[in-house]
């Protein structure tokens, strides 16, 4: 399989790092991020680093509603900045 990736690059990985974990890149583009980071041991720790902080953070953070009256609130609010 390394023979079809390109060179690791480690600055590539890091711009790429937060898409993938976002699911912001396509499908085979990820897969072959994937393939390429398990090449470098550093990249893959990192990866792993980021990808645990985020699972927990999706699980410690509760997403809130706002009322209606506080976002009406806000929207004036940033109305009268502008």
């Amino acid at each position: 399989m390394d023979q079809q990736l390109p060179k690791h690059d480690c600055r590539n990985f890091v711009k790429k790092v937060f898409l993938v974990l976002d699911g912001e890149l396509p499908e085979e583009e990820r897969n072959l991020f994937i393939a390429d980071i398990q090449r470098c041991k550093g990249c893959l720790e990192h990866y792993s680093i980021e990808k645990t902080f985020k699972d927990f953070l999706s699980v410690k953070l509760e997403r809130k509603e706002c009322t209606n009256k506080l976002r009406e609130e806000i929207k004036t609010m940033i109305n009268k900045e502008a």
